[in-house]
């Protein structure tokens, strides 16, 4: 069962849900304080900024306040603060409002046209939800805790720049319904995060100011064979893992610089997010080139106006289909009885709309059990496989009858439009592919439906299930 935390009318419960969860990620952050007072890592304002953007009825100011109370309960009963609670939290609200404030309104279309500019607007909303937070920070951290003003400053900002550029990207990702774990297990994809893990050794090994950038080319490697939630996921990781190197003394960046007096881990912090950038933008472009190519492929395979398969998609749709020699395939072609004087007679607009009725007549009958495709103009097909021929010719004529018993309305009117069809029935035989024996089918089939014509149309040809089996032959 899935449980919802925020509901757009129901204050009590979304101020309770944001209470409790910057609650539980304020107490995950106080116990990785490093150095001094701050911490190592403090997500709960990346966090709290990626619900309220997924959510944008939480942007309003007494969630913003369920919030800085949960911070100040932390901070009072776990670190024993007092004035310090207020005053240094406040610099996490304005994290949080000013990144929210920044992206709320233009996060709110996935489309894959949107995705890339959506990315890089996460960027500047960090850079300046961070230099907001920093600078009241510092002065307060300075003021309660006789800090220098400029170190405390680096060390607010670049940990807070870092988190929210790391955890904002994975956060407001939506496409994690859509990958399945056979999927991720391929060698293909697979190579990619080998490749991620072994740059970091190699980066921890050999030290030096370039080592944080070692990741770089096996991140743009993920960014495109990887779909765009585990990149984000991938990414993440990294900078975690590279801020947590360097923490340690495991990675020596050897970033002492005599002009700012800035440490190793604040230099870290900020080159992990400057990296953290490029392969997320190159994520976001792969991800909108996928869904531009799944589009067209669907243009490709669908008629845009009966939203049936057309030829090239049941051609397409074949290739799914087991192949034996013995497996027997159905073919039912359609043509529309007297259609151009429908179109003569009340326009193509009209024509169209029967198009579509027959077509949705057709889906009725047939549903799962065959391959439905405009053929052409006004000419459908319908394949069928595991059918014998009595089984064919009764559908067929299910959907003959359902044309010609139901009226058509057209211009407000009611119009009789019948249909004539032709049968082909055969097996596999040593064809090798569905394709080629689908068009000896299809031939097949339209010769019988000139038969249909020929002798009055509104008919199914073959009629004799004898003579069906034999045709193809």
């Amino acid at each position: 069962m899935r449980v919802q935390l925020f509901e757009e009318h129901n204050a009590k419960k979304n101020a309770l849900s944001l209470f409790l969860i910057t609650l539980l990620f304020c107490f995950i952050g106080g116990h990785l304080r490093f150095p001094q007072e701050l911490s190592l890592f403090w997500p709960v304002n990346a966090i709290v900024a990626g619900v309220m953007v997924r959510h944008p009825f939480l942007h309003q100011t007494r969630y913003y306040l369920a919030c800085f109370a949960a911070m100040v309960f932390n901070d009072s009963v776990f670190s024993g603060w007092a004035l310090p609670a207020f005053t240094l939290n406040f610099a996490n609200i304005l994290f949080i409002l000013v990144a929210v404030t920044l992206l709320v309104k233009h996060l709110q279309h996935d489309s894959s046209s949107e995705r890339i500019n959506s990315v890089l607007r996460i960027f500047p909303a960090c850079l300046l939800a961070g230099l907001a937070c920093a600078s009241w920070g510092a002065l307060a951290q300075q003021a309660d805790f006789d800090g220098g003003l400029v170190t405390a400053w680096g060390e607010w900002f670049s940990e807070q720049f870092s988190t929210g550029l790391m955890l904002l990207p994975f956060l407001l990702t939506r496409d994690w319904a859509s990958l399945s774990p056979r999927q991720l297990l391929q060698l293909r994809k697979l190579a990619p995060l080998i490749a991620v893990i072994f740059s970091l050794v190699m980066g921890a090994m050999m030290g030096g100011a370039g080592s944080l950038t070692f990741p770089v080319p096996a991140l743009v490697w993920c960014a495109i064979v990887l779909p765009m939630p585990l990149t984000s996921l991938v990414i993440l990781l990294t900078g975690i893992t590279e801020i947590i190197l360097v923490s340690h003394g495991v990675m020596n960046i050897q970033g002492d610089d005599n002009l700012l007096p800035i440490s190793h881990l604040t230099s870290a912090r900020l080159g992990v997010a400057t990296i953290a950038i490029s392969p997320l933008i190159v994520a976001a472009s792969m991800d909108a080139i996928r869904q531009l190519n799944q589009r067209l492929a669907l243009r490709a395979n669908y008629d845009f106006l009966t939203q049936l398969l057309s030829r090239s998609g049941l051609y397409e749709s074949l290739r799914t289909e087991p192949f034996t020699p013995q497996r027997k395939a159905g073919v039912i072609l359609l043509d529309v009885d007297y259609f151009k004087a429908i179109n003569d007679n009340f326009g193509h607009d009209a024509g169209d709309s029967v198009l579509e009725e027959i077509a949705r007549r057709m889906q009725r009958v047939v549903g799962n059990e065959g391959h439905i495709c405009r053929f052409g103009g006004e000419e459908f097909v319908v394949v069928l496989f595991d059918q014998n021929p009595e089984k064919l010719y009764f559908l067929a004529e299910t959907i003959r009858q359902r044309m010609a018993k139901e009226k058509f309305w057209i211009q407000g009117g009611t119009v009789t439009v019948t249909v004539s069809l032709g049968l082909a029935y055969d097996s596999g035989g040593d064809a090798g592919e569905w394709h080629r024996v689908i068009n000896r089918l299809i031939s097949a089939a339209d010769k019988n439906l000139y038969l249909s014509k020929r002798n009055g149309r509104n008919q199914t040809s073959p009629a004799n299930q004898r003579i069906l089996t034999s045709d193809v032959a």
